[in-house]
């Protein structure tokens, strides 16, 4: 019998006899992979040059089982479910140690830095935000990269099932499964996301450069982040501070010839010597936009610029370990003047248009109406090992959101003072806190305990009108959740329960006109429930099912907004005479994901699901529309109704060829508002995605390298399943389908140790005019026509 190792000569040798030995310790030990066949797999490279390592030797410490890379740098090994050390080695390098939580399949990259002498080791922990009874979708690397430059909810667009409603070209907020708003729970960098989410216009305050993962929970996950994720999660995520000695970061450049957008982030983070322990970074952003160009006009007010920044520090030991986090989003957004007209007949007429009366040439100038915004957060966590038993993390956090809302026209008022000042000015504080205990395996048991809270109040300006009253709400609640793992099963059971108060203030007019402040206080206790399961019947297949029961309390706008703002109309539900009062909603959902992965040609995923929300809450049009002394807009009222979703979501790479690889997409989304038994109002339409990659040779002494070229297409439906008697509900029928082409071409360029990896792409090539029925600006006006897009990014390390 003989063995044979791949790998350089010398290193290959050595790594080789070390496998065999470790291989041998370890044998009657370890499980089998047909036992506990969870996938550990990924690739290792050099940090500098990006070019692979083969022949590194790779041991998970607590079961000694090893590998080493292939001729391309990949590795792959078969584990049980827990906490793992992953050592990686290889001659010449320093190596490098990765703390894993493995339970479902992970892919974990290493990046060894070169070192001509021995050094101490370093270690690289990270922590994986797994749900793996839920179907989850993850946007990172080269997928991320290529998104850089555009709104978090539009990058989020990358993953099937995600839509966005829309508002322009800059502000898009996230929808999971045609649920959005109130029903989806946004964590950044760990906090939970908390602004103005009364406004459909209003996009999450969040800089995508932060990120350095974007990950979608597809599905209730009420359990774990509270009775507001009835529709999905969208975790925010940055890599975890530098724990290797050294200075580095990277800068990111972006440009767009459609709107003239320019944005430059920049990140720096650092590891000292001297305190190894310590960890900082800086993290700046900025952006600025001119008018949106649709095929053949200017859309007049189209621009935006945006500014953030943020800070973090963190001091961490092998059984203690504490975080601070800083930042600050800013900005300003122009809003349309076509959608502010001043008669019905003006109306009828902007709407009737194929293209708005008010045109302008290329600019940056931002004129009323528009929106400005401000959002800080500041959070602080800990964590400290409580013996064998588990750890427990603490969270704290402030937020503070700030939102300016300009109307079209200024107030008439001689004071020149007060002309700018904006006719909505709200300030909302939140303070959210979170204790965390994660105990260790015992008798194929993890699992989590935790008690959570959350203190809110919202208050407008003097002299802001008032849209949305003052509200303060107090939200307290607990929860557990067990897993439980042998051989190739996975059981999740979770538990929450909520308590919330919401008390509000607004002031009103009796029939008479006499002014009064009508106080009110509404107490729920919401519980949630989830029961999942996964099962892995192969090395390559994975089989999840996730089902779940949540209540969620009604929100202050959606009882009590009432007025104009952002160039609409907006009633709340309690307002409406005859309606009462508004209820929570109760949702029961059952989601199912087959998983095929780790397969040399084909890897997909499709998710089929259905969601049942009893009182499920939403907004219809009001026709005829509303008319206000600042003009006759289109306008909105919340209603109340019984809804069932139905869909599937569909994902998947073929390899055609060594180096041609078939990617496609698509989702489906059937809503019925089953108390009138027809279709639910404003759905996503059918779409689908479709690419094709080709990957160049690389030469090993090429300056450039990595390339690429990539032939996308993007198709969107006609949305047909609309309510009954459709021309009586809504402002005009649902837009065309359409079909928009793209292409992308990148490579990495190596100037001495320096990788800059650069692209272009091209979306909308063939400059094809169309409506999306999920944006509010389909009234009056087309979307973006052809756009060419440079990104550059460049790793540092000083």
């Amino acid at each position: 019998m003989s063995f044979r190792f791949p790998g350089t000569p010398g290193a290959g040798r050595r790594g080789g006899w070390l496998v065999l030995l470790l291989s041998i310790a370890s044998f009657g030990r370890a499980q089998t992979p047909a036992e506990c066949a969870l996938s550990l797999s990924g690739r290792v490279a050099d940090h500098e040059s990006r070019a692979d390592l083969p022949g590194a030797t790779v041991v998970v410490l607590e079961t000694q089982q090893a590998t080493q890379t292939d001729a391309a740098g990949n590795f792959h090994l078969h584990l049980c479910a827990g906490l793992y050390h992953v050592q990686v080695t290889f001659l010449g390098y320093q190596a490098e140690t990765a703390e894993l939580r493995l339970e479902r399949a992970v892919v974990r990259n290493f990046q060894l830095h070169p070192n001509a002498v021995a050094l101490r080791g370093a270690t690289v922990r990270g922590e994986r935000v797994a749900t793996p009874t839920q179907p989850t979708a993850t946007l990172s690397g080269q997928a991320l990269q290529q998104t850089r430059g555009q709104a978090l909810g539009e990058a989020l667009q990358k993953i099937s099932g995600v839509t966005a409603i829309q508002t322009g070209p800059s502000i898009f907020k996230p929808m999971i499964h045609g649920l959005h708003s109130n029903r989806l729970t946004i964590l950044n960098n760990g906090v939970r996301q908390e602004g103005q989410q009364w406004g459909q216009e209003h996009g999450p305050e969040i800089d995508p450069f932060i990120a350095s993962r974007l990950t979608v929970v597809k599905g209730a996950a009420s359990v774990r982040y509270g009775s507001d994720a009835i529709g999905g999660v969208v975790l925010v995520e940055p890599k975890p501070l530098r724990d290797s000695v050294g200075t580095g970061g990277e800068l990111n450049l972006v440009g767009m010839s459609n709107n003239g957008l320019g944005a430059a982030s920049g990140t720096v983070e650092g590891n000292l010597r001297q305190l190894p322990a310590f960890s900082w970074r800086v993290q700046g952003t900025a952006k600025r936009a001119g008018t949106m160009r649709a095929p053949g006009y200017y859309l007049k007010n189209s621009g935006f610029q945006e500014y953030d920044f943020s800070v973090a520090a963190g001091w961490r030991k092998d059984n203690y370990g504490v975080e601070a986090f800083y930042s600050q989003y800013n900005t300003q957004i122009g809003i349309l003047p076509a959608a502010h007209v001043g008669s019905p007949t003006d109306l009828e007429l902007a709407i009737a248009r194929d293209r708005p009366l008010e045109t302008s040439g290329f600019n940056y100038d931002i004129n009323r109406a528009y929106q400005q915004v401000r959002h800080d957060v500041a959070k602080l966590t800990g964590f400290v090992e409580t013996g064998r038993a588990g750890r427990l993390t603490a969270t704290v956090a402030q937020q503070t959101d700030f939102r300016d809302e300009y109307d079209k026209y200024r107030p008439r008022n001689d004071n020149l003072a007060a002309l700018n000042k904006p006719e909505l000015s709200y300030t909302n504080r939140t303070s959210t806190a979170e204790l965390l205990w994660e105990h260790r395996r015992w008798h194929n048991l993890t699992g989590s305990v935790g008690v959570a809270g959350t203190y809110q109040f919202n208050r407008y300006a003097n002299g802001s009108r008032q849209f949305i009253p003052f509200y303060t709400n107090t939200t307290g609640g607990a929860f557990w959740i067990e897993k439980w793992q042998r051989n190739k099963w996975l059981l999740e059971a979770g538990l929450r329960l909520d308590r919330r108060d919401l008390q509000v203030k607004r002031g009103d007019r009796d029939t008479t006109g006499t002014y009064f402040v009508e106080r009110s206080r509404f107490q729920y206790t919401t519980p949630a429930a989830s029961l999942g399961a996964t099962f892995d019947p192969s090395t390559h297949l994975t089989l999840n099912l996730a089902t779940g029961l949540t209540r969620r309390a009604p929100a202050a706008n959606e009882r009590y907004s009432d007025g104009v703002h952002n160039a609409q109309y907006e009633l709340g539900y309690d307002l409406v005479p005859g309606n009462g009062k508004l209820v929570p909603e109760t949702a029961i959902n059952i989601g199912l994901t087959a998983n095929w992965h780790d397969n040399p040609r084909l890897n997909g995923e499709i998710t089929v699901y259905q969601t049942r929300i009893t009182d499920f809450i939403y907004q219809v049009p009001i026709l005829p529309p509303v008319i206000t002394i600042r003009g006759t807009l289109i306008s909105w009222v919340y209603q109340q109704t019984d809804a069932t979703f139905r869909g599937v979501d569909v994902a998947g790479t073929y390899q055609l060829a060594p180096r041609w690889l078939l990617g496609a997409k698509g989702s489906i989304v059937r809503a019925r508002d089953t108390r009138q038994d027809q279709w639910q109002i404003f759905m996503p339409a059918d779409r689908a995605e479709a690419s094709l990659r080709y990957d160049f040779i690389d030469r090993p002494t090429a300056r450039l390298r990595q390339r690429y070229v990539q032939l996308g297409g993007y198709a969107v439906a006609r949305q047909t399943r609309v309510p009954d008697n459709y021309t009586e509900r809504d402002y005009k029928l649902p837009p065309a389908g359409y079909a928009l082409l793209g292409l992308e071409a990148g490579t990495t360029v190596h100037w001495g140790r320096l990788p800059l990896e650069v692209s272009v792409a091209g979306s909308n090539l063939l400059n094809q005019r169309y409506r999306d029925y999920l944006n509010r600006y389909r009234y009056f006006t087309d979307e973006m026509g052809r756009n060419v897009i440079l990104r550059v990014r460049m790793p540092l390390e000083f």
